[in-house]
C-alpha cells in the first residue's frame, strides 16, 4: 500500500461526507486505503462512516470504539492500523479540492528520500459563507528543518503527508497536549526535511 488517509472524526456529521468523498476523489497511479476511526460521536457521524464503508469496502478500513477514547488514543491506534508507505492526514471537518494531491505529494516524497514530510498551502472559510477567510500557511520557507517549527506550527493538518514508521512510541506527555498534530510534524521532523509545495 502506497498511502493511508488518516481520518479522525468525532461529530462531524455536517461535514464527514465532504471529508470522505474528497479523498475517494483521489486520482492516483497507486493504491491507498482511507482509515477512519470514528470515536463514539454523539450525532449522526457513526451512521455515515459505516454506509461509507460498506459502499467502499475495498477502499475504506473504519475503527469504531465503545467509548469515546479521545483524539490522541484515537490517532495513535488509527496509526497502528495504517499500512502505507506514506500517511495523509485528512480530519473528518476538513476536505481537499485537489484530485491530485495525493499524487503530487507522493512524487515529490519518492523523488527526495532526504525529506520526511511534504505539505501545502490550504484555503480557511467561515462556516456557513462562502467568504475566503485567509490561506495559511503565508510567507513560510520552501524547505524548513525542525529548528523552523519549533517557531510555529505552519503546517495544516489536511495538507501534510509523511513517511511512515519514523514514530515507534509517543512520549506520556503527548496526551496532556491540546495541539497533537504539532507534535506529530515535530517527531517527524527529526527524520528528515520538510518541503512547503506551492
Amino acid at each position: 500500500m502506497k498511502v493511508s488517509v488518516l481520518m479522525k472524526t468525532y461529530n462531524h456529521e455536517r461535514f464527514i461526507k465532504q471529508a470522505i468523498e474528497s479523498a475517494l476523489m483521489q486520482t492516483t497511479d497507486f493504491p491507498y486505503k482511507i482509515v477512519i476511526g470514528e470515536d463514539c460521536s454523539t450525532d449522526g457521524t457513526r451512521n455515515i462512516v459505516v454506509e461509507y464503508q460498506k459502499k467502499y469496502p475495498d477502499k475504506i478500513v473504519l475503527l469504531l470504539y465503545d467509548e469515546n477514547v479521545g483524539m490522541r488514543r484515537n490517532y495513535i491506534r488509527l496509526l497502528q492500523l495504517c499500512s502505507g508507505e506514506y500517511i495523509a492526514e485528512l480530519e473528518g471537518d476538513d476536505f481537499w479540492t485537489s484530485p491530485h494531491k495525493l499524487q503530487k505529494q507522493v512524487d515529490f516524497l519518492d523523488a527526495h528520500p532526504d525529506f520526511a514530510i511534504c505539505f501545502h498551502p490550504v484555503r480557511m472559510f467561515h462556516e456557513g459563507t462562502d467568504e475566503e477567510w485567509e490561506i495559511f500557511p503565508q510567507g513560510v520557507k520552501e524547505v524548513s528543518v525542525l529548528e523552523d517549527l519549533f517557531e510555529y506550527n505552519f503546517i495544516p493538518t489536511c495538507s501534510v503527508m509523511y513517511r511512515s514508521g519514523r514514530i515507534r512510541e509517543f512520549p506520556g506527555w503527548f496526551h496532556e497536549l491540546k495541539m497533537g498534530d504539532w507534535t506529530v510534524h515535530l517527531l517527524n521532523a527529526r527524520h528528515g526535511k520538510i518541503q512547503f509545495l506551492d
